[in-house]
């Protein structure tokens, strides 16, 4: 970097990203749109932006004014990720005192400054609960991770405004070999008091990484974090907003694998945040959907036009007219449930995750009085088809006994209303093996005498798949479906031990798929593994208690999850073509409504009907869409 009349030139796009998106954030400061119920604390997240702004551009000049829908959108983006930050922290410290450390890690950290921010957090809520004497507070350690210009850029803003004291920097910054490393832990030093105003305890520390490298070395995080000392066994919160779509497809399935298996894993109080486009590439225009159509509604232009926008200014001044722009932009999902699969398939549980447009989330958060208009502004369907275009995702690494409700108040809680004293789990013995047995015999009793055929499918299922062998004391059941490359779930009473539901899956076939464009046209080949849907029951008198949902959820968890390891299969190399489509189906008889209606809720698309006496309703749904390397 050239100095020059006291700032720092700016030779890549990327630092020029950073740069437009500070200047963005304080002109939505200075419009008045964020606000708090805790004004003192969110002053703080402004005048550490302030000090960064001073530390590249200089006490002296002048602030960049925005338009309101651009100040609009960016005091969306930031009143969300410091709600949820703020929140994370107040029930961490709220369940247990005894916590020595708390790590916050902030993925493509930019000029941001939510991650400094995070000391006046902890102050805030320490004070809050009054837990500790000052120097018994958990330590903070702080870890912010970007490419090599912007921590070099990062780190000169910091040093300039004094927000870091500095221990330690890796020095000759322009040597080849150092840049061009894996990864490198460019500074590491305490927040000062002056962001704080308090004694301080935290560490930062500042490393210089390209994520796109982790598509070659998976690992690639886990060892950056693990050479500054970082322990995942502390309470972790990882942020990413606006990173995962711009690295790749293959480094960010990379990176949310280590987050899942590594980073967060088995933590409860470990969470990953982010707030990413939520648009459509061409790969899953193609897979998602369900009729090739050529007219699409203002929402779906929308987010088409704005995905071009996207593409075209990450494309500006590349020559190369053959480049994919997948490898260019690939958003984390195309919806919210897009995202979910792929949070899945990359080892979160699904119980322990969700994802919500941000449109959605800001109409929860600006509740707190956090968003409010104080300058002129009449574009609000044009800010609403934005939001739409982002999403908000969160996941924990463990069981979050809860949290994820007190997390997010959009969350539909739909699941968390059915009983809570049902839990859905693989079968284990054979005396659940008799229980299934007996429940699958009696719940469609009252419709041998009318349906024949129903008696005969129930008593074939009861010789075979169901059949209870008292010999063995493992669950012959759950064998029988390995066997076939699946797994059953039971719905247990936990009170009274009594089985209420069950439901099976097993993979059926890999098939070879021609995939055509929204004109009809054949576009790419790829396969599809099938998993069917069998033995679907819950009891009369706990159905509408959300029971089936999450039968069907272990299902969908587990083809998610199955899909991934056969998409990594080395054998699946020459079959899977430009990828792998996972897909579920599911046979019903037409007589059975609740089952029809819970299959339609669920998102299943009734492929055919067959039969004479007894019709037979098969239904589809593709959960997920792997994009081949």
């Amino acid at each position: 970097y050239m100095k020059m009349s006291g700032r720092y030139a700016i030779p890549k796009s990327i630092s020029k990203t950073a740069i437009d998106s500070l200047h963005a954030k304080l002109s939505a400061i200075d419009a008045g749109w964020l606000s708090s119920n805790s004004p003192s604390l969110l002053d703080g997240y402004t005048l550490i932006l302030e000090q960064i702004y001073d530390g590249i551009e200089g006490p002296q000049s002048k602030r960049r004014r925005q338009t309101p829908l651009v100040n609009a959108g960016y005091a969306a983006r930031m009143a969300v990720m410091t709600f949820i930050l703020e929140k994370w922290f107040d029930s961490v410290l709220s369940r247990d005192e005894n916590i020595e450390g708390i790590n916050v890690v902030v993925l493509g950290c930019g000029l941001d400054a939510v991650g400094l921010w995070s000391r006046n957090v902890l102050n805030d809520t320490l004070t809050k609960y009054q837990q500790r004497a000052e120097d018994q507070s958990p330590k903070l350690n702080v870890y912010e991770i970007d490419a090599w210009d912007n921590c070099v850029l990062k780190q000169h803003a910091l040093e300039r405004s004094g927000i870091v004291q500095v221990h330690r920097t890796t020095n000759n910054t322009d040597d080849d070999s150092t840049k061009e490393s894996s990864f490198c832990a460019l500074m590491e030093g305490t927040i000062n008091k002056a962001a704080s105003k308090e004694v301080d305890l935290s560490d930062y520390h500042l490393i210089a990484m390209d994520f796109r490298h982790i598509c070659k070395d998976k690992n690639l995080l886990k060892k950056a974090l693990d050479s500054t000392g970082f322990d995942p066994s502390q309470p972790t919160i990882i942020l990413s907003e606006l990173v995962l779509a711009y690295i790749g497809y293959e480094s960010t399935n990379a990176i949310l694998q280590t987050m899942a298996t590594h980073l967060l894993r088995d933590n409860g109080r470990s969470m990953f945040l982010c707030l990413e486009p939520m648009l459509p590439t061409g790969t899953e225009q193609h897979h998602y959907s369900t009729n090739k159509k050529q007219f699409f509604s203002v929402k779906e232009s929308y987010a088409r036009d704005y995905a071009n926008q996207f593409l075209g200014k990450l494309n500006r001044g590349n020559s190369s007219t053959n480049s994919d722009d997948d490898d260019v932009f690939h958003p984390l999902g195309s919806n919210r449930e897009t995202i979910v699969a792929r949070l899945i398939s990359s080892g979160f549980s699904m119980s322990n995750l969700d994802a919500a447009s941000l449109r959605k989330a800001v109409g929860e958060v600006s509740s707190t009085h956090r968003l409010i208009a104080k300058e002129p502004f009449d574009e609000h369907a044009a800010l609403a088809l934005n939001m739409e275009c982002y999403a908000v995702a969160c996941a924990f690494g463990g069981s979050s006994d809860g949290n994820l409700g007190r997390l997010l108040p959009w969350l539909d809680h739909s699941m968390q209303n059915s009983s809570s004293t049902i839990r859905i789990a693989p079968i284990e013995d054979s005396s659940q093996d008799k229980l299934v047995g007996n429940l699958y015999g009696r719940i469609y009793a009252h419709l041998y005498n009318k349906y024949p055929a129903i008696r005969k499918m129930v008593k074939s299922a009861l010789k075979t798949d169901l059949f209870a062998d008292s010999a063995n004391g493992s669950s012959a059941i759950q064998n029988r479906f390995e066997g076939k490359g699946g797994k059953f779930w039971i719905a247990l009473d936990v009170e009274s031990s009594d089985i209420v539901g069950c439901i099976g899956v097993r993979q059926r076939k890999i098939n070879e798929c021609d995939d055509q464009s929204d004109t009809g046209e054949l576009s790419s080949t790829f396969s599809a593994v099938e998993y069917e849907v069998q033995r679907l029951a819950v009891v009369d008198k706990h159905r509408g208690k959300g029971i089936g949902k999450r039968l069907l959820n272990a299902v969908y968890e587990y083809s998610l999850q199955q899909g991934s390891v056969v998409m990594n299969d080395m054998e699946m190399v020459e079959k899977k073509k430009n990828g792998l489509s996972v897909q579920l189906l599911a046979v019903t008889p037409d007589v059975l409504v609740n089952a029809n209606n819970l299959y339609n809720a669920f998102g299943f698309m009734k492929k055919e009907s067959f039969g004479g006496g007894l019709t037979m309703n098969v239904y589809s749904k593709t959960c997920y869409y792997y994009k081949s390397s």
